[in-house]
């Protein structure tokens, strides 16, 4: 147990879901590395980047280099909309195995983004950048 001289050595893993898509991955890091840099609390908080599926690293790969690296808690901040199946199954699951791996260690699963009315500004902007796009020509979020 640590001492109140000593807290326990913070990381928080920005958990994304991944793409196949290298540069949708890209997007994901960047924020990770923007979170770092406005931590707010300095050097205490260790950001760090995992996918679920189709990116690097894994879940499970960056658990173990956070451990390995003496952190004692590890948060998982999801960037997921909706309490799908990976929320409510795949990411708790991963969790159980990783308490099993590293005693000691404890592992939260924050909320996901969910129904949250300060997205509602950031959607707001995506549909006014659509809308003032002069002429309509098409950009790269087309389909």
């Amino acid at each position: 147990m640590k001492s109140k001289e000593m807290p326990a050595k913070r990381a928080v893993i920005v958990l994304s879901h991944g793409s196949r898509i290298a540069e949708a991955n890209d997007d994901v890091l960047k924020l990770s590395a923007l979170m770092q840099e406005n931590t707010h609390q300095g050097d205490e908080i260790k950001v760090s980047t995992a996918f679920l599926q189709f990116g690097k690293p894994s879940l499970e790969e960056s658990i173990k280099n956070l451990v390995e690296r003496g952190y004692e808690e590890v948060l998982l901040a999801p960037l997921f909309l909706t309490p799908g199946v990976h929320i409510t199954q795949d990411i708790p699951e991963i969790i159980s195995g990783a308490q099993d791996l590293f005693h000691g260690v404890q592992f939260k699963l924050c909320r996901h983004l969910g129904c949250d009315h300060r997205l509602i500004p950031i959607l707001w902007d995506r549909i006014n950048e659509h809308m003032n796009n002069n002429g309509g020509e098409k950009d790269d979020s087309e389909v």
